[in-house]
């Protein structure tokens, strides 16, 4: 009798992941749109479209340039990071994750596609979030209110913590079976 490590054995794993995190990359992109619709009729004719350095705007262009940009990317980056068809028809080789010929030997494919999605979706999600406070503190710069230089940082300190915890999480559903 094999086993229960024999790898001739497939073991599905317990849960299948993924479902929040496709919600939370949903919900940010619409919170993007909700806040660019929001901004388009609050927002003053100029904007800035530049900050330096040090975190001064030296750049500055019409709201519409700015939203005709940022918005598309804002929503186009995490969209494009969330369906699942994409990675699923590259070749598997192009596909870089980690104990990935572990779960492929198991017949786990289904599995690891759906810990590369959370990841992906929450990465995703992440990211429009990340967009969304690029553009308010883009607008409210344009209104005359300024940022402290704390809050400047703080989102894309929360993006990359976000980002290495759905990695973390992302190597610890991946972790083969010992």
């Amino acid at each position: 009798m094999p086993s229960s490590t024999d790898p001739s054995i497939s073991h599905r794993p317990p849960r299948r992941p993924g479902l929040a995190a496709l919600i939370f990359a949903v919900l940010s992109i619409l919170v993007l749109i909700g806040f660019a619709v929001w901004a388009w009729f609050n927002a003053p004719d100029q904007v800035p479209s530049h900050f330096g350095a040090n975190g001064q705007p030296d750049g500055w262009s019409s709201k519409s340039e700015v939203m005709a940009w940022l918005v598309p990317l804002g929503v186009g980056i995490p969209a494009l990071l969330s369906i699942r068809q994409i990675y699923e028809k590259l070749p598997l080789g192009l596909v870089n994750i980690p104990h990935k010929e572990y779960w492929l030997q198991r017949g786990e494919r289904d599995y690891l596609f759906d810990c590369l999605m959370e990841f992906m979706r929450i990465t995703a999600g992440a990211c429009a979030l990340l967009f969304t406070v690029s553009l308010a503190q883009t607008l409210d710069v344009g209104m005359g209110r300024s940022w402290p230089e704390a809050l400047l940082i703080l989102p894309t300190g929360v993006f990359l913590v976000i980002t290495a915890i759905a990695m973390w999480n992302l190597l610890r559903q991946l972790k083969p079976e010992t």
